[in-house]
């Protein structure tokens, strides 16, 4: 299991930037760099559609109260992508290094936001299965629960269900 580090140390030890941006900006990502690790520069294929300096994370300005943990999970998918993995492979990873923040109020809030939950999460909890799942992500970005209605295979009782166990940003 990943130690817990201080992700904004570890972010200026590195030479990197957090830049807040506008939650309507970034919706689509919530979070993404272009940074140099180890000689290598890394970004994920998104960052080709914003112009982001060398260095820089990005993230949408109302993740702020959740800072540590995104930056952990940025850093850390940094850290697999400069050790050869592929992007889903190093979101997988920087996934599951998360365990070390189990418990703590403010990040399992964060678990149950609908843009930024994870399949494992979700199909834990019962009647939800992984087909929902790729339909939910398939049309994220939501900026009000209430749009996971449109959502094929969501009606008013599982809905209902939905709204009582995630929120959005």
């Amino acid at each position: 299991m990943e130690e817990k580090l201080d992700p904004r140390k570890e972010l200026e030890r590195l030479g990197y930037d957090l830049v807040y941006k506008p939650h309507e900006d970034v919706a689509d990502h919530m979070a993404f760099y272009k940074v140099k690790y180890k000689g290598k520069e890394i970004a994920p294929p998104i960052v080709e559609k914003y112009n982001i300096s060398l260095n820089e994370i990005w993230m949408s300005e109302k993740l702020r109260p959740y800072e540590k943990f995104i930056l952990h999970h940025e850093l850390q998918e940094i850290k697999y992508r400069a050790e050869g993995y592929g992007v889903k492979e190093a979101h997988k990873k920087a996934s599951e290094d998360e365990k070390v923040w189990r418990g703590e109020p403010k990040y399992e809030k964060l678990r149950r936001e609908i843009n930024l939950v994870s399949e494992e999460f979700f199909t834990e909890l019962t009647g939800f299965g992984e087909t929902l799942y790729k339909r939910i992500v398939k049309n994220r970005p939501y900026f009000d629960i209430e749009e996971v209605k449109e959502v094929e295979g969501i009606g008013p009782k599982r809905f209902q269900r939905l709204k009582k166990n995630f929120w959005t940003l």
